[in-house]
């Protein structure tokens, strides 16, 4: 986080007792050096290589390694020497002779001589100098920005491919969709770890450590907040798309469920529905036929009840859809809605006709029987032989049988209202489904009113 009397920054390698693996190292400069900008890194690097705990060759190594891994950007090595020098022996090499051929200037110093090239402020504290630095801190801020970063730019691929494929033809974007509909991770999860992130480092930028000495922040932590904004807003962009996305394929699928449903319903009310219907044609021949054909009608209402049931939910589902549906859903969804209640309305509608004729014929029927009773009755007494008696007997027999001939005739006036409104209703019977006439199976229904009407009649006449 420090910088140099050249505003370089200072790259820090601490060697320690233990072997130290020369390929890691590498490893680990060609990364830290990745982080900084090319401006910054334009500016040279100030490499502090702290020794005072190794080996001489080994410092000799790693200076001379340096060579090879950053020579382009090292201006200055600054060799942290320990308390009691090497053996002179050993350090003969002298690296301010190598200067031309390594590419940067080589200094062996003592820590406490370190501030005479650096200033203080721009030390740590191992080196006697008060930069505030805590490496753990800066390691996990910047484990969760990599993790944010790979995450995040991962995740752009993949909703970018999702919501392209959205604009693309509907069959190709139904399997594009399929294929990679759902992202590899939650989408809420990855700006929310973004927004703490920059937060984290926002705030940093402005309040001071918990000592209370003043924070700088390190170059890196500055470059990755508009890193971390770039990334959340095309995130924000990307991420409304695809809810949109969502939402338009929610409601495709909600549109596909419910035509499918509304099918189920028509197929079933035109096909076996109204073949049922069509079965059930015949008026019965007396009271106890009549009923027969009522508790079947009953049976055929209940099948149907479940079937309107279902129509009365989907009517409601479809409106709460064209309350807030788009307008390009309108037409489809009303057209729905009219197809369902066409179908529906006219197979109640032949319901209730069905029922209201068997009503009807329940009550010819019943007015008949009654009818057939009197003239049984009227005809007994006619047929009986009576021996003449005194005139006011004579007078009261006859009195009885006009009264009896004056209620057929009323039976009689009531029969020929019940079977006249009974063949009202048969002849002006709607079509059933498909515009198949039934005019021809209602034939015999008619033969059979008239027929009933006309014995009576003959029987009344007799």
């Amino acid at each position: 986080g420090g910088k140099d009397r050249r505003s370089g920054l200072i790259l820090t390698i601490p060697l320690c007792l233990e072997q130290t693996s020369m390929d890691e190292l590498s490893v680990t400069l060609d990364y830290l050096l990745s982080i900084p900008s090319e401006k910054c890194k334009a500016r040279g690097f100030t490499v502090i290589v702290d020794g005072r705990k190794s080996q001489w060759n080994v410092v000799k190594t790693v200076v001379l390694m340096l060579q090879n891994v950053v020579p382009a950007e090292v201006s200055l090595v600054c060799v942290v020497k320990p308390d009691e020098f090497w053996d002179k022996k050993v350090t003969h090499f002298c690296f301010w002779k190598e200067k031309d051929r390594l590419g940067f200037e080589v200094i062996l110093v003592s820590a406490n001589k370190l501030t005479r090239y650096i200033e203080p402020c721009q030390l740590t504290e191992d080196f006697g100098g008060t930069l505030t630095y805590d490496h753990m801190d800066w390691l996990n801020k910047r484990l969760v920005f990599e993790k944010f970063t790979k995450e995040s730019t991962s995740l752009l691929d993949e909703l970018a491919l999702i919501n392209n494929g959205s604009d693309k033809g509907t069959q190709e974007k139904e399997r594009s969709i399929d294929l990679n509909f759902l992202p590899s991770v939650d989408p809420e999860m990855v700006l929310q770890t973004g927004h703490e992130l920059l937060s984290e480092l926002q705030q940093r930028r402005f309040n001071g450590s918990d000592g209370g000495v003043s924070w700088s922040p390190m170059d890196d932590e500055l470059l990755a907040q508009p890193q971390v904004m770039k990334l959340l807003d095309s995130l924000r962009e990307q991420y409304t798309r695809y809810q949109e996305v969502c939402r338009q394929r929610s409601k495709r699928t909600q549109l596909e469920e419910i035509q499918q449903k509304v099918m189920q319903v028509v197929n079933w009310l035109e096909g076996p529905g109204s073949e049922q219907l069509r079965t059930q044609w015949g008026i019965g021949d007396s009271i106890r036929a009549s009923q027969a054909l009522q508790q079947k009608h009953e049976e055929i209402e209940s099948q149907h009840s479940e079937w309107f049931a279902v129509y009365v939910e989907l009517n409601q589902q479809i409106a709460a859809l064209l309350n807030a549906g788009d307008e390009e859903d309108l037409v489809e969804l009303k057209a729905l809605q009219q197809q369902l209640s066409d179908v529906c309305y006219r197979q109640a509608s032949q319901l209730e006709f069905r029922q209201n004729l068997l009503q009807a014929a329940l009550e010819f029927h019943s007015v008949a029987q009654d009818l057939s009773q009197q003239l049984d009755g009227l005809l007994g007494m006619l047929c009986v032989d009576v021996a003449p008696a005194d005139g006011p007997s004579i007078q009261q027999t006859l009195k009885l049988l006009e009264e009896k001939l004056k209620s057929v005739d009323v039976g009689l006036q009531g029969l020929r209202e019940k079977g006249q409104s009974l063949l009202d209703q048969i002849s002006n019977q709607a079509p059933w489904a498909y515009g198949k006439d039934v005019t021809i199976e209602n034939k015999e229904n008619v033969d059979h009113i008239q027929g009933v009407m006309e014995d009576m009649q003959l029987r009344k006449q007799r």
